[in-house]
């Protein structure tokens, strides 16, 4: 009977939530929602379901619990050493044909802001600051958004930067580091529930959604892709996680830059592709 409860409340969450936990192990479901359970003194998952259909807040809280936002600056630093090299100047070279300084990107499922700042760090070491530049963070973990608002950041998350970059764009705060507060004129971060709203806004140049659709079914994956069809400007960018792959039915939406990096691009020429060579990559040192 216990074990027809959980998972009756699995397939529940999993819809309510729009996060596919069919890929967690039942013990590491078990510990995390039991956490919450015992935090309100509940011992029955169906009082506990009933408990989130009506209080947004509970549901958020257990979100947070089950989901593991495990990030760092540059996480996997290829991708970003190929938007550097490869992607950022093909932007800039775009936008002065068109008269145009505006840059805009877009991390989905930002977590704790470390890839819009990486983002942002690419830009200003790879065009410099001479640039109108929005980058939106959006995730649907209140408590992620409003680390991302402080920009507050243990040492071992700077590990894929060199000291120069963390000297640069960092003040240290005792054992932590703090990013610069000019540049937060450039990020903005919001809630957003990729699985139920529509794009956070359009024209971008790029997109950051790396480790984010794993948690997805591909009706989900669907619409996620569809919706950053319609967001990106024509010849736009779309970097997803190396451990992941656009849904079958999607892909004549992007064609590829780069399969290894997972690197797309939204689909209206003729296809292209360029060759990544890591000695010729320029790097954060």
């Amino acid at each position: 009977m216990d074990i027809d409860r959980f998972q009756y409340f699995i397939r529940k969450i999993s819809v309510k939530t729009g996060i596919d936990l069919k890929q967690y192990r039942d013990n590491y479901l078990r510990r995390r929602i039991e956490l919450r359970m015992k935090i309100l003194g509940i011992d029955d998952y169906l009082n506990y379901l009933k408990i989130l259909n009506r209080d947004k807040e509970e549901l958020e809280k257990l979100i947070s619990t089950l989901t593991i936002n495990v990030t760092e600056f540059m996480r996997d630093k290829t991708p970003f050493e190929f938007f550097m090299k490869f992607i950022l100047p093909e932007i800039a070279e775009k936008k002065r044909r068109a008269k145009s300084n505006l840059l805009r990107f877009w991390s989905a499922g930002c977590a704790g802001g470390e890839e819009v700042y990486s983002i942002l760090i690419c830009v200003l070491e790879t065009l410099g600051n001479g640039w109108s530049m929005s980058i939106y963070g959006t995730d649907i973990d209140e408590n992620c958004l409003k680390s991302a608002n402080n920009g507050v950041y243990k040492p071992e998350q700077l590990k894929n930067l060199s000291s120069k970059i963390i000297n640069k764009y960092f003040v240290k705060e005792g054992n932590l580091y703090k990013i610069k507060k000019p540049l937060k004129k450039y990020v903005r971060f919001k809630r957003h529930d990729l699985t139920s709203e529509g794009p956070v806004s359009k024209y971008f140049d790029a997109i950051f959604c790396r480790n984010v659709m794993i948690y997805f079914n591909e009706k989900q994956k669907r619409k996620v892709v569809k919706d950053f069809h319609n967001a990106l400007v024509d010849e736009g960018y779309l970097i997803i996680g190396k451990s992941e792959t656009l849904p079958v039915k999607s892909k004549n939406m992007f064609l590829p830059v780069d399969l290894r990096e997972k690197i797309y691009k939204k689909s209206l020429t003729s296809h292209f592709n360029y060759n990544l060579h890591k000695s010729k990559l320029k790097t954060l040192k």
